[in-house]
């Protein structure tokens, strides 16, 4: 079974062809093509807690220092910390964008 990205699970419409692109523009997650795969998401698909700009609660987020401790709450980051079990990836050597 194919494990969905934050943008299928929380309906923000941001990926590329999205329907709130043209009103809130092209989540960076979305394209983080240096990110693809780990968590085995597509891109930053199930690591957008360490990119900047992400929308969460209807706003965008900030740096990942600012935002971590909303993402810890967020039920997509428990979501995938779960499925992935031991081999969940919170963050690579300082890694962030």
């Amino acid at each position: 079974m194919k494990k969905k990205n934050c943008w299928e699970v929380k309906n923000c419409g941001r990926q590329p062809g999205g329907e709130k692109v043209p009103e809130l523009g092209i989540c960076p997650a979305s394209i983080a093509t240096d990110c693809d795969g780990i968590n085995h998401g597509t891109n930053a698909g199930r690591y957008c807690w360490v990119v900047a700009g992400t929308l969460c609660k209807g706003e965008v987020q900030g740096t990942f220092a600012r935002k971590l401790g909303n993402c810890l709450a967020c039920p997509f980051y428990i979501q995938v910390e779960q499925e992935e079990e031991r081999f969940f990836v919170l963050m690579v050597d300082d890694f962030s964008i």
